[in-house]
């Protein structure tokens, strides 16, 4: 593994997941959030809780660069090839996780199906950034 384009890539996929989850939970899915405010923390916790959020951007930004980089194929393409490796972990981290949360908690599938939406879209732009950066060295 190269460290160089891994750690380039990884900053690359922590910028889109930053970004990215900004459009999500505030453009998005703002509204709802706060015609449900019940169902949240209130703003001001949630602000002094900000490190751990951006902990586990740095942790997804992290971990899919590594995984990538693990089973990055030569003459497969790069953006290509991270856009389908962000659409499989995207299914993998949000299918899973947000059928258990309709079960446990008490939201809307709606809800769940925009965070579903949303988080493939964001791990599919995330490994497409992640395969633009972590391309073979000429």
């Amino acid at each position: 593994m190269d460290l160089k384009r891994w750690f380039l890539a990884t900053l690359g996929a922590f910028a889109v997941i930053t970004v990215s989850d900004m459009l999500i939970h505030h453009v998005w899915l703002g509204a709802f959030y706060q015609a449900h405010a019940q169902w949240w923390r209130p703003a001001a916790d949630m602000k002094g809780l900000m490190g751990f959020m951006f902990a586990s951007e740095i942790a997804l930004a992290v971990l899919l660069t590594f995984i990538y980089s693990k089973g990055y194929e030569l003459h497969k393409g790069t953006v290509g090839q991270g856009f389908r490796f962000g659409v499989l972990m995207g299914l993998l981290l949000t299918v899973p996780c947000g059928l258990m949360n309709f079960f446990i908690y008490p939201y809307p599938m709606s809800l769940i199906l925009n965070w579903i939406i949303g988080g493939i879209a964001q791990t599919a732009a995330a490994g497409m950034m992640i395969g633009y950066l972590y391309k073979p060295a000429k």
